[in-house]
């Protein structure tokens, strides 16, 4: 059985890629990376995606990316960093990326991380065009 790709581009990403190629139109820039503690099942498992998400299931804040590298030709890999104090003694197990307009261009399940308050989280995620 293939292993389940937890990162999925969403369509509305999808579809604004596909109209700028066809008609020369703008895509929007990622901005923030939004966190949230709502992407498992009961086992802890990660939850599956379909792309249409636009809300994370328990979102608890949204940063500002703080940046960014091209990792491939079409592979750009986002970096955001929760401070020793921020969300200190939560669980995050969802992230997407989230555009200028406020909609999500990627969305991620994972398993389980407990943001301890004395140590900065740095969360990367990369985005596969």
């Amino acid at each position: 059985m293939a292993e389940q790709v937890l990162t999925v581009t969403t369509v509305y990403a999808r579809e604004q890629m596909a109209q700028a190629r066809a008609e020369g139109g703008t895509l929007t820039k990622v901005v923030k990376m939004a966190f949230g503690s709502g992407g498992v099942d009961a086992e802890g498992k990660p939850l599956p995606l379909d792309g249409t998400e636009q809300v994370l299931k328990a979102e608890l804040i949204q940063k500002n990316i703080s940046g960014h590298e091209f990792i491939a030709p079409a592979t750009i890999r986002y970096v955001c960093s929760l401070a020793e104090t921020e969300l200190a003694g939560k669980t995050i197990n969802e992230l997407a990326l989230v555009d200028s307009v406020g909609k999500f261009t990627a969305v991620r399940t994972m398993t389980n991380k407990i943001k301890d308050g004395d140590i900065e989280f740095v969360f990367e995620i990369d985005d596969i065009y």
